[in-house]
């Protein structure tokens, strides 16, 4: 790189750095700067600014349940392999008996949230996610269920020929509680016409989850996801997005997402291995810990910012909590069930004590007091840490709950 060129990419960088430190809100020019500003002291003024707007001695995490009701799709996304056309292995349609009962046997593992995701199936026909929430609702009142994906609702447009906020109008009177904000992955559709041509185009999924927070719909989240070959200004334009539909929701009185995260997109076992070029270990950390920073000053309007450990591990955890993130996260959080086991004989798994010791070690090495908390952020329960025996065993017991 031109030494010059570099020089002006640093003083960009901490200009846009002072200005976040400040409370300013930054465009999407300097949140690209922020990437050529020292990567400690993004994280510093990003732990700073996470200290103000959250819980200052509190890390929260969930407990919730994970139900993928087909894994029929029509979507094929390149990224993705969870999907099955309707003949080839793996293919499957719950009905709603067998989603009841998968819930009632989480119910009884002591979930009280979850989320009911799958396929773009265009088989299933609207009266059946209809049905679903009638049920849910009558045999679990109190299970908070978040439903289908912007994707989904998608999905159910063109299979019904209404509107987004018409459909979830309905579904919300019937039992939805709230719609997570996946199938984002990058707004960007040149981005994703060469990873996910058949996906939500950026403004369907801006529009569909618009019409969600105005229909009352709970947002538990929204993301993003990097590695799928977008730019920085990719990134950039991404977060400016979100925080403009977080700001639409705010001024309405709204509360808008609840939560925000980013992960890193695996590659290796998808059609996109050898595409897109796979970086090593150690610089996906690297890459990840910038991200949790960087987008907590950038999406200045979402309090809660959540890390993932289940695929980063739980010492990349403990620093990202250190960097930005006040909330820590799994895949269905304490994985109360494994989303991709076969319906057929299906075991829902505890919610194992190694886990739930790995995540309160986690948070208190942080410097944090766990609180496990309910969909809106309600304490179920405050974790104080004891001393552990002399092996450091019993790590869960080392914990008093209140």
């Amino acid at each position: 790189m031109n030494p010059a060129t570099d020089t002006a990419k640093r003083a960009a960088g901490e200009a846009a750095l002072t200005r976040a430190a400040g409370g300013e809100r930054l465009c999407a020019e300097e949140i690209v700067a922020l990437y050529d500003a020292p990567v400690d002291e993004v994280r510093a003024v990003a732990h700073q600014r996470r200290l103000r707007l959250a819980d200052p001695e509190a890390v929260t995490f969930s407990v919730g349940g994970n139900i993928d009701y087909t894994t029929v799709c029509n979507v094929a996304c390149k990224f993705c392999t969870f999907y099955r056309t309707p003949r080839q292995e793996g293919a499957y349609s719950m009905s709603v008996d067998e989603v009841l009962d998968q819930l009632a046997a989480q119910v009884i593992e002591g979930v009280t949230d979850v989320i009911i995701q799958g396929g773009i199936n265009p088989e299933i026909p609207f009266s059946w996610y209809v049905d679903l929430l009638k049920a849910l609702k009558s045999d679990f009142p109190s299970v908070h269920i978040d439903f289908l994906s912007p994707e989904e609702i998608h999905g159910l447009e063109k299979l019904t020929g209404r509107d987004a906020y018409d459909i979830l109008s309905e579904l919300r009177e019937a039992g939805m509680d709230g719609m997570p904000g996946a199938s984002a992955e990058i707004l960007s559709d040149d981005v994703r016409a060469q990873v996910s041509p058949a996906r939500v185009k950026t403004a369907d999924w801006l529009r569909i989850v618009d019409s969600a927070l105005r229909a009352g719909v709970h947002l538990p989240s929204i993301g993003l996801v990097f590695g799928l070959g977008e730019t920085l200004e990719h990134r950039a334009q991404h977060l400016v997005k979100l925080r403009e539909l977080q700001d639409a929701d705010l001024e309405r009185g709204g509360p808008g997402a609840w939560m925000y995260k980013v992960w890193p997109m695996r590659l290796q076992d998808t059609r996109l291995n050898g595409v897109i070029p796979i970086d090593e270990d150690q610089s996906i950390i690297d890459q990840y810990l910038q991200q949790v920073a960087i987008h907590r000053l950038a999406l200045d309007n979402v309090a809660n910012h959540g890390c993932v450990w289940r695929t980063m591990g739980f010492e990349t955890a403990t620093e990202a909590l250190r960097g930005g993130a006040n909330e820590i996260l799994g895949t269905g959080s304490i994985n109360a069930v494994n989303s991709v086991m076969e319906t057929a004989g299906k075991v829902v798994p505890r919610p194992s004590e190694p886990i739930l010791a790995g995540v309160l070690g986690c948070i208190s090495d942080a410097g944090f007091t766990p609180v496990q908390r309910d969909a809106r952020y309600e304490r179920l329960k405050t974790f104080e840490r004891g001393g552990l025996d002399g092996a450091g065993n019993d790590y869960v017991g080392a914990f008093t709950q209140s």
